[in-house]
């Protein structure tokens, strides 16, 4: 028996979004898939088109609520929905990013549970971390963050002995800490890595170089030279290609076990949308297919020690130098969430002053001026401007404390928590080897 997975972003709230929206939701409704995840879903009435084109095949699904727009996170399933449910990640963005929306949208991971004919509990998660936007990537710490509450989500369910699917945009590549907190912490399986392994530019074939050929064998989602939404589409040509550009940044992890093993895994939707010169979003999907078998005893989907030892916060695959890594980031946001929010405090008492002479001078300049003129035109002119300069110091006076001093403590002292964990598993690691065996008796 099998599980067939399909992920996709669709990035919907951009160019041509309704006839790309269409030509998703007929190919899904062509596919035989078992689950589909989606992220970037912002607009609900796209999803209920979704959800009709579908409604013979995968008659389940789900739509995650968050934030002031909305998490974008949907599921389709075959199989019925036991539960679902949301876990907002701490830190997802800037509220003064207004342009990168990550803050807004209220980012974090959904899960469905299914209880499936053979294999019983399968909950299947479906997140998008946060956006790098640009090569200084300011939300590295963020970003670590949210990984590092992922992956202890992924080890509280199968702790519960579940089987789990874990899918999604991840904004990260395969070298990155960030994924190793996935993988290494999370104890999770990377679908596509497990069959092709690592790709080495060294031995691709650049004399018979063609899009599939290229996507299947490095396993690009994003920023593919085949793709026309990319920076790097150079018209069909094959010129970036040849240096090898693009990114994955889309996964399908899974808890490898003996019931639960995935036997292929490819990316998909890399076709231009039928009579046109499109393709279905800015990047490629990703399907895996899952080969289940009969458990051997009931409800052993995961070995007893392997359980138990997922309970303990200190059973990592993670190494000493990796967590180091991953602290020396949050460290360093963390001084400069100080100095940003000190920062915009300083400007919030600067506004608070300037305020108060505007103030002042919307009282006495009338005065003065129709002394000195006998018209009125200038005591309007300086009254209108004065008002309109007051206005704009009252506007942002309460941002800078919301900001500044609202959502700064918030940042840091988030960041302090999750320093305080790493670190905490950074020296369990350290101990003796005796001891940490205490530890997990």
């Amino acid at each position: 028996m099998y599980v067939r997975i399909f992920q996709r972003g669709l990035a919907v709230v951009a160019k041509h979004r309704n006839f790309r929206m269409k030509a998703i939701a007929k190919l899904l409704s062509d596919s035989n898939y078992d689950i589909v995840t989606l992220q970037e879903v912002w607009v609900a009435k796209d999803f209920t088109l979704l959800k009709e084109a579908v409604k013979e095949t995968l008659p389940y699904s789900a739509y995650f609520y968050s934030g002031a727009l909305g998490s974008g996170l949907a599921i389709l399933s075959k199989f019925p929905i036991i539960s679902t449910s949301y876990h907002r990640y701490t830190l997802n963005g800037k509220p003064l990013k207004l342009l990168h929306g990550d803050f807004y949208v209220g980012k974090g991971v959904g899960s469905i549970l299914v209880n499936h004919p053979v294999i019983g509990l399968l909950e299947v998660f479906t997140t998008h971390l946060h956006g790098g936007y640009g090569p200084k990537d300011i939300y590295k710490a963020h970003r670590a963050t949210e990984c590092w509450q992922l992956a202890h989500l992924l080890r509280s369910s199968a702790a519960m002995g579940r089987h789990i699917i874990l899918s999604g945009d991840f904004n990260l590549i395969p070298t990155s800490y960030n994924y190793r907190l996935i993988s290494d912490h999370g104890f999770m399986t990377d679908s596509w890595l497990q069959l092709h392994g690592e790709p080495d530019p060294c031995k691709f074939p650049l004399e018979s170089i063609t899009p599939d050929v290229y996507t299947q064998y490095f396993g690009f989602t994003c920023n593919s030279p085949f793709n026309n939404f990319s920076r790097y589409w150079d018209g069909g040509k094959d010129t970036n290609a040849r240096q090898f550009l693009g990114k994955r940044l889309d996964y399908i992890f899974y808890r490898q076990t003996t019931q639960f093993n995935c036997i292929e895994s490819k990316v998909v939707m890399t076709d231009f949308i039928p009579n046109s010169q499109m393709n279905y979003s800015d990047h490629f999907g990703v399907a895996s297919v899952f080969a289940i078998s009969h458990p051997v005893q009931t409800n052993a989907s995961l070995s007893p020690s392997l359980s138990t030892n997922l309970c303990h916060p200190n059973y990592t695959q993670l190494s000493p130098t990796l967590i180091d890594e991953v602290l020396d980031v949050l460290k360093k946001d963390l001084r400069r969430s100080k100095k940003e929010s000190q920062a915009i405090l300083y400007l919030f008492f600067i506004l608070i002053i300037v305020h108060i002479i505007f103030y002042i001078l919307l009282i006495v300049l009338p005065s003065i001026l129709s002394l000195r003129f006998n018209t009125a035109v200038p005591t309007i002119v300086v009254t209108v401007i004065d008002g309109l300069l007051m206005t704009g110091t009252g506007f942002l006076i309460p941002i800078c404390l919301i900001v500044g001093f609202a959502f700064g403590r918030i940042e840091q002292r988030s960041l302090l928590q999750f320093i305080n964990e790493v670190d905490a598993l950074r020296r369990n690691l350290l101990m003796p080897e005796n001891q940490q065996q205490q530890q997990l008796v």
